[in-house]
């Protein structure tokens, strides 16, 4: 049995043609790093099927010095972003909101919450934080959109989102918002496990440190979505 790499997404893994028992741990590592570094998913997609999917730009996440919780990359992503919803807007393209969501006092969170230091060690606290929470005021929502409260990461586990986009007609899932290696990375691992095409933006998903951003860039690029800045989707879809 012969196998041969292709170039994928500009980046060349192989010319040659290598048998089984032929990949040595120098091939398999140079690999790896092109495709964490280079890869490209080769999807194509336009406004028609597509839709845009804003996770948790809260108040609580993006309002300067609000909560403890305040992710400055996140209001550094507002503008790219209003400008984005409006081409959506423009073209059709269905924008859908979601937002962390949980009872004041936990109890509709994994059980793990509660151990676990995001919440710094005070579930009540995020409670009172979370249980009311609204979309950033300069992005907020028309009346024709729909929110999606998740009490958890991923915004598919345990809601709706997936029956509304099935029922658009939805294959490709545009991804911005916060924080981008928690809930917006949850979501579009999820959006591919369960065959959406996943377009992620890499100067508008945000996170509160700046190597973990790249590193969980990386990740989606090898392996769950197809990397673009906003002003290249945008592109896509006018």
């Amino acid at each position: 049995m012969v196998i041969t790499e292709l170039a994928k997404g500009g980046a060349v893994l192989s010319q040659k043609a290598r048998k089984l028992g032929d990949f040595d741990r120098e091939f398999v590592l140079r690999a790896a790093k092109e495709a964490y570094e280079l890869g490209q998913a080769p999807f194509e997609f336009g406004p028609k099927g597509t839709a845009l999917i804003i996770v948790d730009m809260l108040e609580e996440f993006v309002r300067p010095n609000y909560t403890p919780y305040w992710i400055p990359a996140a209001t550094e992503a507002v503008p790219k972003i209003k400008e984005l919803i409006k081409v959506c807007r423009a073209k059709n393209v269905p924008v859908i909101y979601t937002a962390y969501h949980f009872h004041e006092d936990g109890i509709d969170l994994p059980r793990g919450a509660q151990y676990i230091p995001i919440y710094q060690g005070d579930i009540e606290l995020a409670g009172q934080i979370f249980n009311k929470p609204s979309v950033y005021s300069e992005i907020a929502p028309e009346p024709k959109d729909m929110v999606i409260l998740k009490p958890t990461y991923d915004a598919f586990f345990g809601t709706k989102l997936d029956l509304v986009l099935r029922n658009m007609g939805i294959g490709t899932v545009i991804i911005c918002g916060t924080m981008t290696n928690y809930c917006c990375a949850a979501t579009a691992k999820s959006a591919f496990m369960l065959g959406y095409n996943v377009v992620f933006g890499s100067d508008i998903n945000a996170t509160d440190f700046p190597e973990m951003q790249e590193a969980e860039l990386k990740t989606l690029r090898r392996g769950f979505a197809k990397i673009m800045t906003a002003d290249e989707i945008m592109a896509k879809l006018r």
